[in-house]
Parts: structure tokens; C-alpha cells; sequence
């Protein structure tokens, strides 16, 4: 069945939506509020339903000719019909409603403007490819297992255009042979150096890849990752880097393909910024307790600044490497531990330990209930990042109730062309 629409604004996962004259809710791809449009519903869910664009009949002016040939059937973004602007708008109000549903108080000024990219393409330094039935790289069509085989990715930075573009020129059905089940490759900031990393199927047992050593030719160094990441040490000489200057302090990150950083390399700077910014509030020295560290994106440069770090992240590579940047730094008031968040904040309050702060950067399901042991802490601050705006507005509203109150909330635009939303929030005790 076919409607005309008027779309009313964007949501989570950037899909518009509309509501047709008995007031269901339709929900529509590659839309831009206030355009009117002809969609054809293609599933019915019990309180909306969703619809696939036909035509649109009177366009936005917000919208522009998406400059990548694979948009549409690609599903690694989903925003490229929409001008950078009103993307950075859109996911400002995007974040505000998820905050207002979740029952926050919220000043008239917040969540402040998007802090836009310092590149809206070319900006990733990193990205994972998947194999279609041919071997061929590419990336999974949206909401589905179809791989869409690529030679070009405008999110990715140039060094890792020319590398995909060699990997897409090499017939590889009869090299993988079914064992590769997905391909990283990622260039090291301070260097340009791009690594191609291969990913074998975890289910295939012990496998010979030694064949593979072919391929180490069309990037700077080939890896074989671990089918069991983050259980030791990985066993690769292979070195990433970035240098920083924040708050006038010089100093460089190093880390190995298996530890988790920033894909948006040029952002990354400014985030932390954020942080180490929202902590001078604070008089060092001062208790740090950075939860889910990684290799020490934020210890390092807090520790630069007066704060005496705890950090605590279940991968073992991450935490080699957050020590040993902090020594190579000459940073001397940061520990690290390997371990569980949750068990680990539990023990720390069944010791009545206080920290003065704690900053957290969680995966994308966040704290969960986790987020109640937090102000058991004591912390006088509490810097929370996310990179989903429903669980992160979940989390803020358990450490509100836990005595806390939220000052400001900054969405970061780490992802441009897509609906991924980061953000960073900063709460005082009460």
C-alpha cells in the first residue's frame, strides 16, 4: 500500500518519520524532516509501521545528491542525502529527545551544538570489510548478512582507499578458500602506515594461513588476528600511533591492531579536550577512576594534568599498552588492572574506597544497572561518554537519582554521514 507523507523529523538510527491521517506512526529511509513523500509500507509492527521511499515530491533544502556511487545499497551510512549542517542539527535533537524521554532535566541551552568533524569524509582511520560469496570486500547492505562488494570508501582516508582499491583488484576466491571471514585495514595517525589485518572464521579450528603471506604486499604490514582478542598479549611487533597536544601537553599513544581506538582519528583530539577540560574543576592531585580505559585514550592526558588514574578495561592487550604509554611518557600516577567493570566496581565499594572522579567510556549497551554503583564512589564528578544516545540517557538518568545532576551534555560528531551519535556529559554531586 502507498502514502503521502510529510516527515516530521529524524530518529535514532536515522530513519524519518511521518504519521498517516489515522495517526500510525510510519517510519521511512533517507527522508529529511518536512519533506513531503510517497513511501510503500513493507512491514506492519503493532504500534507503527515502516515503508520504503518511492519519490519524493517536495524536497527539503537540506538535501543533497549523496556523492558516494555504493549509497543506498551500502549500509555503512545512511545520512549522506542529508547537507552536513542539518546532519549536526538532527543529531542535536536526536539526543535532546532521547535525554526528555528518559526524564531529565535539561537547561533551555541543552544539549549544546553538535561539535562538528574536522572532516565530514576521509575521516576514518579504520574500517572493518566483510566477503561476499566471491571474496570480494565490501560492506553488509543495510539490516541484512548480503555483503555489497566495494573498491571505494568515502568515509576512509586515502591510504586506506589505495590499499582497498589494490585488495578489490585481486581475484581472492581461491586464496580465502572460506577461511577468512572478515578484513580490517587501518592506518596508524602519526605515520600514515596502513595495516591489513585478516580475521579467520573462530569456528574453523586450526587453520594453515601461511598462503596468506601473498597478500602482505598490497599494505604496509600484514596481521593475522587472534581468534581470542583481548585474552593476552598478541604476539605482533605491529605499532599504531598518534601524536597529541592537549592542554600543552605533548605526548604520543601507541597501541597494536587488537586494542580499540577513535576511528575517527582527527576527532578524537577534541573529545578529549572535552574531558580533561570538565576535570579542572577539580584542584590536582586528585583520584581519577577511568572505567573501561582501553589503551589510555583519556589516562594519559588526565595524568598529564594532576589526576592520579585507576584504570580498569577487560582487555589485556589495551592494558599493556595503557601502561606502557604512561611510562613511555614518563607518567608515574597511573595504574592499570585487567578486569571486569562491574565486579571491579563492586569490589571497590565493598573496600569503601571514594574517588574524586570517574570517567566512563562504555561499549554501546553502556552501564546498564551498573550505573547505580557509581555514586556509591562518592565521585564530586562523573564524566560520562557514549556513543548511543538511548542507553547513554538510561545511565544519566540512574546517576541522577543517585544524587547527581546533569550540567552539560556535548554531542561530539564522531561519525559524520551516519545516524551513530557520540556524546559527553559532565555531572556534579548534589
Amino acid at each position: 500500500m502507498e502514502h503521502m507523507l510529510t516527515i516530521h523529523k529524524l530518529i535514532h538510527g536515522g530513519k524519518g518519520l511521518g504519521t498517516l491521517a489515522d495517526g500510525m506512526v510510519v517510519m521511512v529511509p533517507g527522508v529529511l524532516p518536512g519533506e513531503t513523500v510517497r513511501v510503500r509500507e513493507v512491514k506492519a509492527h503493532r504500534g507503527h509501521k515502516e515503508a520504503e521511499l518511492i519519490r519524493i515530491e517536495e524536497p527539503s533544502p537540506d538535501r543533497v545528491t549523496p556523492p558516494c556511487p555504493y549509497y543506498g545499497r551500502c549500509g555503512g551510512c545512511n545520512l549522506q542525502h542529508a547537507g552536513y549542517a542539518a546532519q549536526l542539527r538532527s543529531k542535536r535533537e536526536i539526543l535532546r529527545e532521547s535525554l526528555v524521554r528518559a526524564r531529565l532535566e535539561l537547561a533551555e541551552d541543552q544539549p549544546l551544538p553538535t561539535l562538528p568533524s574536522p572532516e565530514s569524509f576521509a575521516y576514518r582511520f579504520r574500517i572493518r570489510l566483510h566477503l561476499d560469496d566471491k571474496d570480494r570486500p565490501g560492506y553488509h547492505r543495510s539490516q541484512t548478512n548480503q555483503v555489497v562488494a566495494i573498491e571505494h570508501c568515502m568515509l576512509a582516508t586515502d591510504p586506506i582507499n589505495r590499499v582497498l582499491k589494490n585488495l578489490a583488484a585481486q581475484d581472492l576466491s581461491g586464496l580465502f578458500k572460506g577461511r577468512i571471514q572478515a578484513i580490517e585495514l587501518i592506518q596508524s595517525p602519526t605515520d600514515g602506515r596502513v595495516v591489513l589485518v585478516l580475521h579467520p572464521h573462530k569456528n574453523r579450528g586450526k587453520q594453515n594461513l601461511s598462503d596468506l603471506s601473498s597478500l602482505s604486499g598490497l599494505a604496509d604490514e600484514l596481521v593475522l588476528a587472534s581468534s581470542k582478542p583481548g585474552r593476552g598479549k598478541q604476539a605482533t611487533a605491529t605499532l599504531l600511533a598518534q601524536d597529541f597536544l592537549i592542554r600543552d601537553h605533548a605526548y604520543r599513544l601507541q597501541w597494536t591492531p587488537a586494542c580499540f581506538f577513535q576511528v575517527n582519528a582527527l576527532q578524537n583530539p577534541r573529545l578529549i579536550s572535552l574531558a580533561t577540560e570538565a576535570a579542572t574543576i577539580l584542584e590536582p592531585p586528585y583520584g581519577l577512576l577511568d572505567l573501561f580505559c582501553g589503551m589510555g585514550n583519556f589516562s594519559l592526558p588526565l595524568a598529564l594534568d594532576g589526576a592520579q588514574v585507576f584504570g580498569i578495561e577487560h582487555n589485556r592487550e589495551s592494558i599493556h599498552w595503557a601502561a606502557r604509554n604512561c611510562r613511555d611518557n614518563a607518567v608515574g600516577t597511573a595504574r592499570f588492572m585487567a578486569a571486569d567493570v562491574e565486579r571491579e566496581l563492586q569490589r571497590l565499594i565493598s573496600k569503601r574506597q571514594e574517588v574524586d572522579c570517574i570517567l566512563l567510556d562504555p561499549p554501546r549497551q553502556g552501564l546498564g544497572k551498573a550505573a547505580a554503583l557509581l555514586p556509591l564512589l562518592q565521585p564530586r564528578l562523573i564524566i560520562s561518554i557514549s556513543c548511543d544516545p538511548a542507553t547513554h540517557a538510561r545511565d544519566l538518568q540512574t546517576l541522577t537519582v543517585g544524587g547527581y545532576r546533569l550540567c552539560r551534555i556535548t554531542p561530539v560528531d564522531m561519525f559524520p554521514q551516519t545516524h551513530h551519535i557520540e556524546s559527553l556529559a559532565v555531572l556534579e554531586r548534589n
